[in-house]
Formats: structure tokens, C-alpha cells, sequence
């Protein structure tokens, strides 16, 4: 477990909820680690209960597991898990592509342009946790601009598990400066309205490391 963190009695199961999810999408506590209430209560100087709301609201995010007796654990992704995230992700990343495409405007436009260099500066300094970040609220600001009230309810019931997907796809790149840079043709596609470019780019994004990592975890899992 990380060193002890306190958190602002006034904030509550929401804030414990938000530091416990970026301590697991970053890796901090490690897929599978156990977690109990009465020391994250303790670590975080907060009372069971709230740290009982936190996990339950994790749990729905698909980020923590409650074990009977036992307490909660991390979740730990396989190969199947990964299997599915990345071709949901490719469907709903291509939809949204299209559908910003089609309604692109010059305020749309401007944030685009904009996470789009927040992601090649976190490229080139090349820290791994601002990557994978920057790389998600860049996708999830598509999603967004796409307008569909519908693909965003359902794209936020699995994006923090996406968010751990990224991550993981991001972690095999050798050459971090060049992730920011991938996404150029994706975002042009988009400010000039191909919206059939746009969704073929976005399912195409990241797709050769996505099966990649795939591939590697089945063998992993065959050999265990």
C-alpha cells in the first residue's frame, strides 16, 4: 500500500472514491491487491463507512471487486477482459469520431485542438501516468463533441476500466513522443468534417498495440 495520504473531512466518499481510482488506474496499488475498510479508513483518516460508499462506487465502475469475507480487491484485467474492452472501445471511439466529425464547430474545434496538444507535450516530457491521462480525456473530449446524450451514458459505465486499458496500451510504446503525434490524422479528420475518415482513423487508433497486448496476455495465461 502507498504512503498514508489524508483526505478533507468535508469531501468525503466522493474525494476517497477519486484518490483510490487514480492510485489503481495508475498502478499504484497493483491488480489484485486486496483492500480492506478499516485501513483504508485509517490511512486516509476517514470513517469505514465513507470508505464503504468510495469502494461500492469503484465497484460500479468496474474498477474494485467485493470478496465475501474477505473485503474487496483491485480488479485484475485478462485477456478476455481486454478482448472485450478494446473492441467496445473501437465501436464507441468510432461512432463518436463520426458523429464530432459531422458537428464540428469553432468552440468544439478550439478544446480539440487544445487536448490534442495537452497530449503531444505529455509525449514529449514523457511521463507515462500524464500520457495515459492526457491520451483518455482526449478521447473522452470526442465523445463528448459527438453530442449523443446516449453514447456518453454508455460510454462512462466502462471508461475507467478503458482508462486502465489505455494505459496499458500506452505502457508498450517505445517511443512515448510519437503517442501525442499518432492521433494528427484522427484530429484533422475530424476539424475538416470527413466523417467517414474520422470513424475508420479512430477504429483503426491504437489497434496494432491493442491485439498486440491481447496476444501477449492469452500466451501468459496458457502458460500459467
Amino acid at each position: 500500500m502507498p504512503g498514508s495520504s489524508t483526505i478533507s473531512k468535508q469531501s468525503f466518499d466522493v474525494q476517497t472514491a477519486n484518490i483510490l481510482r487514480e492510485m489503481i488506474v495508475s498502478g499504484n496499488l497493483e491488480a489484485g491487491s486486496r483492500l480492506t475498510e478499516a485501513k483504508l479508513a485509517e490511512q486516509f483518516n476517514v470513517s469505514r463507512g465513507t470508505v464503504r460508499a468510495a469502494l461500492h462506487k469503484l465497484s460500479n465502475e468496474g474498477l474494485v471487486t467485493q470478496v465475501l469475507y474477505t473485503g474487496w480487491s483491485v480488479i485484475a484485467i485478462d485477456a478476455q477482459d481486454a478482448w472485450e474492452l478494446h473492441n467496445l472501445r473501437r465501436v464507441l471511439d468510432g461512432l463518436a469520431a463520426r458523429l464530432a466529425a459531422e458537428r464540428i464547430e469553432p468552440a468544439g474545434a478550439k478544446l480539440l485542438q487544445a487536448a490534442y496538444q495537452r497530449l503531444c507535450q505529455a509525449s514529449e516530457v514523457g511521463d507515462p501516468k500524464d500520457i495515459a491521462n492526457a491520451d483518455f480525456e482526449f478521447h473522452k473530449l470526442i465523445v463528448a463533441l459527438s453530442g449523443h446524450r446516449r453514447l456518453q451514458e454508455h460510454y462512462k459505465l466502462t471508461e475507467q476500466q478503458i482508462r486502465v486499458f489505455i494505459a496499458s496500451c500506452d505502457s508498450g510504446y517505445s517511443d512515448y513522443q510519437n503517442i501525442g503525434h499518432r492521433h494528427e490524422a484522427l484530429v484533422d479528420a475530424i476539424l475538416s468534417g470527413d466523417a467517414d475518415g474520422a470513424e475508420r482513423l479512430a477504429k483503426e487508433h491504437n489497434a496494432k498495440h491493442g491485439d498486440a497486448l491481447i496476444s501477449n496476455m492469452r500466451q501468459m495465461e496458457s502458460q500459467a
